[in-house]
């Protein structure tokens, strides 16, 4: 039940993201064509997408759907799928753990600086939050991918 509400709750921030992005992309080029710009439409537009980037990325893991080399696994013995599937999980919690603690560091100094958007005046680790945070849900969706292909591996008897 909590999984599910916080699978909805990933869809709607992505929705509603994407929404507000493509709302504010608008209104900034029709001001730009009548000769007006608004600066800070650009500013909460790339930090939007930092955020859907993030969530996105955790999404396509959720789905089974990033980027993976099956081309070449496809190809493999049946014996040797599993070890490929550890071993991308493996790689990605790597890469995860490293963008967590890196984006860390990067909001306690940005907080520390006390560093804000230029246009916005926001504190910059409005921004900066997608890093930690996303990472955080991202390494959740590549163990429970990671999972799921090894339990629908030891379905299709490809794992003993």
């Amino acid at each position: 039940m909590l999984s599910k509400l916080f699978d909805k709750f990933e869809l709607i921030c992505i929705c509603i993201l994407l929404a507000f992005m493509s709302v504010m992309t608008f209104i900034n080029v029709v001001a730009r064509s009548l000769a007006k710009s608004f600066s800070f439409t650009e500013e909460i537009t790339i930090i939007a997408f930092t955020w859907v980037s993030m969530l996105g990325i955790a999404e396509g893991y959720k789905c089974c759907a990033h980027l993976g080399m099956s081309y070449f696994v496809d190809k493999l013995p049946q014996k040797f799928k599993p070890l490929f599937v550890i071993i991308s999980t493996l790689s990605s919690v790597i890469m995860m753990l490293i963008l967590l603690v890196y984006g860390i560091e990067m909001v306690q100094q940005q907080i520390a600086l006390h560093s804000y958007t230029p246009s916005l005046h926001l504190p910059q680790y409005v921004q900066g939050l997608s890093m930690p945070v996303g990472a955080a849900l991202i390494l959740i969706r590549v163990v429970e991918s990671g999972y799921h292909q090894i339990k629908l591996l030891k379905k299709a008897g490809e794992v003993k």
